[in-house]
């Protein structure tokens, strides 16, 4: 091999890749894929769901501020520069997330309500059973203003407000059946139902330091459930919105 042709590989960079890095993550041999970069539409949707499961489990394990860019490279077993090529912010990924998991409840929402309208009690428990099987997204929720708009681009954070919109329109609908009330009225009213959820949710699984601090307190055990209180904020948001004059 000539002279010219070593120093260029000596100066070609070493490529990073799952089987390769020296912090590999328990996520890295079921979500990086074989190439080095996603070139394909397909491939950057693979990667994008790789870097959302990772994330995902991440969140389910331990709170927001304990992730990092980092955190969420080494458990995809990817160096921080590859994931900066799909993500500018970990709070676009959250982002994503939040989109990913809205839809799923509004779809399960849509689905559990579609032959609205109901008794109001019926209603109002439908909508808390099924927002309970989203516990995941109301953690989402919770800190979407507060924490994941705070640090993405205008463009990115238009494109998610565009969609949030546009996926509301099934239970907005079922809302306007339910209440007999206009458009503007029941996307009020989803909002109103949307916004309480997470609050609620927290009030009844908080972390075990904050039981315990209640009980060093001398404060009284969470009595109750997240379901049984949600039915009735609901119950009671579906009825007020009925009986509003036109």
């Amino acid at each position: 091999m000539n002279k010219e042709a070593i120093i260029t590989l000596e100066r070609m960079p070493a490529v990073e890749t799952a089987a390769t890095s020296s912090a590999p993550g328990k996520l890295a041999a079921e979500a990086a894929p074989d190439y080095i970069r996603a070139r394909s539409p397909e491939q950057k949707q693979e990667r994008m769901d790789a870097i959302c499961a990772a994330a995902d489990a991440l969140f389910t394990e331990r709170p927001y501020h304990q992730i990092t860019m980092g955190t969420i490279a080494d458990a995809l077993g990817w160096s921080r520069s590859n994931l900066y090529k799909y993500a500018a912010t970990q709070e676009e990924i959250f982002l994503e997330l939040h989109t990913r998991k809205n839809r799923a409840w509004v779809a399960d929402l849509a689905n559990a309500l579609q032959d609205a309208p109901l008794p109001v009690v019926d209603f109002a428990r439908t909508w808390a059973t099924v927002t309970e099987r989203h516990a995941g997204f109301l953690r989402y929720q919770e800190i979407l203003i507060s924490i994941i708009e705070s640090n993405v681009t205008l463009e990115r954070l238009t494109e998610f407000k565009r969609n949030f919109a546009n996926m509301l329109e099934p239970v907005v609908s079922i809302l306007m059946r339910q209440c007999d009330v206009d458009e503007a009225t029941a996307h009020a009213l989803y909002l109103r139902l949307l916004y309480q959820a997470p609050g609620l949710w927290n009030h009844y699984h908080c972390a075990e330091l904050t039981a315990e601090a209640m009980e060093a307190a001398g404060l009284p055990k969470v009595a109750g459930s997240f379901a049984g209180a949600y039915t009735d904020f609901v119950q009671l948001c579906v009825t007020d919105a009925s009986t509003q004059p036109e």
